[in-house]
């Protein structure tokens, strides 16, 4: 039980501290590129190139540690089923704009999925996994995502395969496969965080189904009845 307290109140403070960091952290950000646009080349506008830079890294930290705190705690279920595929139809496509490799969907013909994961979380869900294959697969390859009849959600990119022993870790909070790749090391925790909340299940593949390198993310939720 003090357990279990201690934690709500973790997550608590993780919650409220990404709330009231999103206010001043938006000032200084628009405040530094004003700055950026009003002086000069030269040293002071890189400079205030690179405080730029580290804002906009210190912004995307809160956002994770708020969407971690959102899939810790509860309400991550809904009492109307919703639509997997449009959702996921919605999210690729936003995604796909500003994504360096394409993003390959492929969606049940032939029926709707239903779930009853409340919306906004499994796009938390999809993003934070998108994320990831794009952050971690290889230059110029494409990004592999779908969903079946059953509530299966994939997720392929290409790439080095993973160890076992990293497989494992790859849940934890601030953990990365590759050191060398920008990141927090907090997506997958978001995801098994969800996964967990809504009673899903959760697999990692190294080398991907069917291939001889890259890595594999496999959600199976649960379908309204």
């Amino acid at each position: 039980e003090r357990l279990r307290h201690a934690l709500e109140a973790e997550r608590r403070f993780a919650e409220n501290s990404a709330h009231e960091l999103r206010t001043p952290l938006a000032s200084a950000l628009a405040q530094t590129q004003r700055l950026i646009r009003e002086v000069p080349e030269g040293p002071l506008r890189t400079r205030a190139t690179q405080i730029e830079g580290s804002l906009r890294e210190l912004a995307r930290l809160s956002e994770k540690l708020l969407q971690l705190a959102k899939a810790e705690g509860g309400g991550l279920l809904v009492d109307v089923p919703q639509d997997l595929n449009l959702l996921l139809g919605h999210v690729v496509q936003d995604m796909q704009q500003t994504a360096r490799v394409p993003i390959k969907l492929t969606l049940p013909s032939t029926a709707s999925v239903f779930s009853f994961i409340d919306p906004d979380i499994f796009a938390i869900l999809v993003r934070n996994l998108l994320e990831n294959a794009l952050k971690h697969g290889s230059q110029g390859s494409a990004v592999e995502i779908s969903l079946s009849r059953d509530g299966r959600l994939t997720v392929v990119n290409a790439g080095p395969v993973v160890s076992a022993a990293n497989l494992a870790k790859l849940t934890q909070r601030f953990v990365r496969s590759d050191k060398y790749v920008e990141g927090f090391g907090l997506g997958l925790a978001i995801v098994s965080s969800i996964v967990r909340g809504v009673g899903a299940e959760l697999m990692f593949s190294s080398p991907a189904t069917g291939k001889a390198d890259g890595f594999e993310v496999i959600v199976q939720f649960s379908l309204a009845s």
